[in-house]
């Protein structure tokens, strides 16, 4: 389910910024990689643009557009003008074993993942990711350790995590988005002797 892979497009035409998306109904993680021809992808930015409440009711477009609004502003002035290719993590319907939550928030989610994708400028590709695609059954705690251990010292002083720390793992799961895209997350393999 994705269009334009990043690495299937020639070099010269291929963005130099790559934006990951983790959806929200009143937050979105957000991560900005610098992604250069010849160089290793680094993380340059990940935070989370929030909205204090949704706008006319939980089953509205504007609380959608307000929460696109909060991610295009902050992205602006990490990514300015610059065309950026863009990641987003789509919700998924799975097996009734193995749901969790209401799944009629996942109705809402998705029109925050559509307004995300048209709303924000610059795009020069856009390309949908499942969970399961990118972080498999991992447990979650464990795949957030595996995310982390990807990152330089450099990179996680870009990190803006909130001070609520229940927050924290979509930070995280937008930073894993952007590294699985880039190619950064498989499994190390260890090899006995």
């Amino acid at each position: 389910m994705s269009t334009t892979l990043p690495s299937q497009n020639p070099p010269e035409h291929r963005a130099a910024k790559l934006v990951s998306i983790d959806p929200g109904l009143r937050h979105c993680g957000v991560a900005v990689f610098d992604v250069p021809v010849h160089e290793r992808a680094s993380l340059l930015a990940a935070g989370l643009p929030k909205i204090s409440k949704r706008q006319d009711g939980e089953l509205s477009l504007a609380s959608w557009a307000s929460m696109a609004f909060a991610v295009r502003e902050w992205l602006r002035p990490r990514v300015g003008d610059e065309p950026i290719q863009l990641i987003i993590e789509t919700p998924r319907v799975y097996a009734a074993a193995h749901q969790k939550g209401d799944q009629n928030d996942l109705i809402q989610l998705a029109g925050v993942v559509g307004m995300l994708g048209g709303f924000l400028p610059n795009v020069a590709s856009r390309r949908s990711v499942y969970p399961r695609d990118w972080k498999g059954t991992v447990d979650p705690d464990a795949f957030i350790e595996r995310i982390k251990q990807r990152l330089d010292a450099a990179e996680h002083l870009r990190v803006e995590l909130p001070s609520a720390a229940t927050l924290h793992h979509n930070v995280w799961d937008a930073i894993g988005i952007g590294i699985h895209a880039l190619g950064r997350l498989a499994p190390r393999r260890v090899f006995p002797r």
